[in-house]
């Protein structure tokens, strides 16, 4: 490794304890990154609440608060509808092994759309409202794609499928063709990996006929694309205009496809050295439907300030995962052939793998501060505000659960794996809006703190936001631009006893939001 790709000692040990994870024989699809990625959420919402850096949590008023904390639709004194249509484009770049690789995704999505019913309160008037808002809000999307590329002369991809043979003590040429449909079989029977010949016509071993000695062209591409869509039902309750109480349900459609590819290419011009390239392909679909709740409680101790705290439940999944590989080899004519091929759908009766399985994520806690400039009960004569949000959440408690059999112990393992490699996790948002009559103008910062539990290397995000809004005669509209920056890694194989890298990323999306809305 260079030095600036060196990684924590303890963050390897990690690493290589889960690369022995996917050498049990097993097929399950599962690892310890998807824990991250299901729980790693945004809050979706209107383009208001995220040119505000998403800072809800005291604040109330408007409908985002049903994702965030429920007691905030008790500031509504009239019903709406809204929904918020966005834009996005990510650019990614990423160095590997010293060269530097970039890719871009762009697309469209529906983040948010809803609607909020008013009601008067109790005839003594202590209870002013009572409020109830239905509708989504899209609190992940996947969209994203990331490529690399640099020259290895330390290791091959190749060698995973021989540790998968040697881990489980395959000597059996049979047993090596057909056991391990989406892994080292494919790489047998495309003769990637081949048989050491033993005495009397034995098997005395495996090897590949890549050769990583004389360098290898190592390149990666994975498109992913999917959204976790969370619909609620939620309600508030307002007590004397100064304790705002409310709670709801909330149930998550979640999606996740990826394409992934590798290949492997023979860094010199060697003809005759029996390896030209291989290639891989793996696609993985899961589908998930998950339940949850929250509570929030939102406070004003004087006229102009608020305090607000939430609960937001884990999210219970039950999961299913649809997957298939692919291996192509051109050995330059190596046993007496040319290019060949083999998918795990020739090996498992044209069928794609299948694993059920649930999955929760963390619970999370909010704490919330806002001040409003001439706080009173007229909204017009309201001139801004300021809000700060802080949120804490444990990623090492995400959790699978199934009842496979002969899963439950894979499934013990990763879940010691998250516990280990994932740990708490602060993440902060603050904004501000300031009002001039009919137009407003926003700004906002959202940070998401490192979810790893070792000290090198970290992941991050940081959200910078700023929009506009218009409010008229029952109608408004909200434009926002929202500018992420992520650091993060990847990485394309690991290896229990080899070397192996990461690629780490530097990554930008900009998204583009619109909210419009009617009073009702």
């Amino acid at each position: 490794l260079s030095k600036d790709q060196s990684i924590d000692n303890s963050m390897k040990r990690i690493l290589l304890f889960i690369s022995l994870l996917f050498l049990a024989g097993t097929t399950i699809a599962q690892e310890p990154v998807d824990a991250l990625r299901y729980s790693m959420l945004g809050h979706g919402g209107t383009a208001r609440s995220r040119a505000i850096g998403g800072a809800m949590t005291s604040l109330g008023g408007d409908i985002a608060s049903a994702s965030l904390n429920p007691a905030g639709l008790g500031f509504f004194k009239t019903s709406e509808f809204v929904f918020t249509p966005s834009f996005s484009f990510n650019n990614n770049r990423i160095n590997y092994l010293d060269e530097k690789s970039n890719a871009k995704k762009s697309g469209m999505a529906l983040d948010n759309i809803g609607l909020v019913m008013a009601r008067p309160g109790s005839m003594d008037g202590k209870w002013r409202n009572y409020t109830f808002g239905f509708g989504f809000n899209k609190t992940a999307q996947f969209a994203n794609r990331t490529r690399l590329r640099g020259t290895n002369t330390l290791s091959s991809f190749s060698e995973k499928y021989l540790e998968e043979l040697i881990n489980n003590n395959v000597t059996d040429p049979n047993d090596a063709a057909t056991r391990f449909p989406y892994g080292s079989s494919l790489a047998f029977n495309t003769y990637l990996v081949d048989t050491i010949a033993g005495p009397g016509n034995t098997v005395d071993g495996y090897r590949s006929l890549a050769t990583p000695q004389t360098g290898v062209v190592q390149e990666q591409d994975i498109t992913t694309k999917g959204y976790i869509n969370e619909f609620y039902f939620s309600g508030s309750a307002n007590y004397m205009d100064r304790i705002y109480i409310g709670g709801g349900i909330t149930f998550s459609k979640l999606s996740f496809e990826r394409n992934s590819t590798f290949k492997e290419t023979d860094a010199t011009s060697n003809k005759n050295n029996n390896f030209n390239y291989f290639s891989t392909e793996d696609y993985l679909r899961t589908e998930g439907m998950g339940i949850g709740i929250k509570l929030g409680v939102i406070v004003k101790p004087a006229e102009q300030f608020r305090l607000g705290v939430a609960f937001h439940s884990p999210t219970l999944y039950n999961m299913k995962d649809l997957y298939t590989s692919k291996v192509t080899t051109d050995l330059e004519g190596y046993a007496g052939n040319g290019v060949l091929n083999q998918s795990s759908l020739d090996l498992e009766n044209d069928l794609p793998g299948e694993f059920q399985y649930d999955f929760s994520n963390p619970m999370r806690i909010q704490f919330g501060l806002s001040y409003v400039l001439r706080e009173v009960e007229d909204v017009n004569l309201q001139k801004g505000f300021i809000s700060a949000d802080i949120e804490w959440l444990n990623y090492g408690r995400s959790k699978f659960t199934s009842s496979t059999n002969g899963s439950a112990d894979y499934i013990n393992e990763l879940n010691q794996a998250t516990r280990d490699l994932f740990s708490s996790a602060l993440n902060m948002r603050i904004g501000g809006e300031l009002k001039f009559n009919t137009l407003m103008t926003r700004l906002g910062f959202n940070y998401m703190g490192n979810a790893y539990a070792l000290s090198s290397p970290k992941n991050r995000q940081m959200n910078i936001s700023g929009g506009l809004g218009y409010r008229n005669f029952g109608f408004f509209a909200d434009l926002t631009y929202v500018h992420q920056l992520t650091k993060d890694f990847t990485y394309p194989y690991t290896l229990a006893n080899g070397f192996f890298a990461p690629g780490f990323i530097n990554g930008s999306r900009g998204n583009i939001i619109l909210t419009v809305g009617f009073k009702l």
